[in-house]
């Protein structure tokens, strides 16, 4: 059964964003990363059960606009990311990406598109989650 885990939005401004999040409205800083020329990343939640995902792309574009900072929805899967996305394969999902490991290297992931051309993120379990 899968398990609803994030909404990544993009930013324009991280600090900014990641002090609405934790001082106006009380969530917690996660955690934060850099990849370098691709994002800097933060997680903002109560806790990592479900959460937001903030993106700073590091590539050239325009400023971001009401209606184009969404990214993806995510699920955290059970059992196999490789066995679920040949599944979905075969009934006829579009497969985004293939499984490969996640920028922090920590866990899977793979992306595939709803009916509706939105894409959802699917994750191997974080190690060491609790459930």
């Amino acid at each position: 059964m899968a398990r609803y885990l994030h909404t990544s939005i993009f930013v324009n401004d991280m600090d900014q964003t990641i002090d609405f999040y934790t001082k106006k409205l009380g969530l917690t800083l996660l955690d934060k990363a850099h990849y370098p020329g691709n994002a800097d990343m933060a997680f903002v939640g109560k806790d990592w059960n479900a959460y937001i995902e903030l993106v700073y792309d590091l590539e050239g574009h325009p400023p971001y606009e009401l209606g184009n900072r969404y990214e993806h929805l995510a699920l955290e899967i059970d059992g196999s990311l490789a066995d679920l996305v040949e599944r979905l394969r075969r009934d006829g999902v579009k497969i985004v990406k293939e499984p490969k490991k996640s920028p922090g290297g920590t866990r899977a992931l793979a992306m595939i598109e709803d009916p509706n051309g939105i894409v959802v993120e699917l994750l191997e379990p974080k190690p060491g989650a609790i459930k």
